[in-house]
């Protein structure tokens, strides 16, 4: 049976300023182009009602180098509600990822889907990564980890917000 990725939640208790570093960083590629499909995620400046939230990936940043991308969730402070990033090897392969037939005949390494700030679902084409993000989940004290096999993902999921 074949691994295509792994859901898990992250619980409040956990929940972090920096959710996304927390999640991605010691596991994704730095060269690694990535594509953000919008969704509800901001900067966050600010403390308490003083608290100022800008999109954390705005229109006219379509694509972020791996630097940029590793700089942003890593040394901005971030809330994320949704989100919906893919990870592609090469710029000019960048693709729309609707579902997974789309991320499988593409060049698309990861598609990272986060729904009310703590379901996350991460496909992979590598099943070598897949066990990284389970580590990474589990010593992060996320929950209800799953691994995503092709076999129970009929319908073929969407990989968007």
């Amino acid at each position: 049976m074949k691994q295509i990725g792994v859901s898990f939640f992250v619980n409040d208790a956990i929940h972090s300023d920096y959710l996304l570093s927390d999640l991605l960083l010691d596991v994704i590629d730095p060269t690694w182009y990535w594509h953000s499909d919008g969704g509800e995620n901001y900067q966050v400046e600010g403390e308490g009602y003083n608290r100022i939230l800008t999109p954390l990936f705005s229109v006219d940043e379509l694509v972020l180098t791996g630097e940029e991308f590793r700089e942003r969730i890593t040394t901005t402070r971030h809330y994320v509600i949704t989100a919906a990033l893919k990870a592609f090897l090469v710029k000019e392969d960048i693709v729309d990822i609707l579902d997974f037939h789309d991320f499988e005949i593409s060049s698309c390494q990861l598609a990272i889907i986060i729904m009310d700030t703590g379901f996350v679902s991460i496909y992979l084409k590598d099943e070598l990564m897949i066990q990284q993000f389970v580590e990474n989940a589990y010593n992060k004290g996320c929950t209800s980890i799953k691994i995503i096999n092709e076999d129970h993902a009929f319908p073929p999921p969407h990989l968007t917000i």
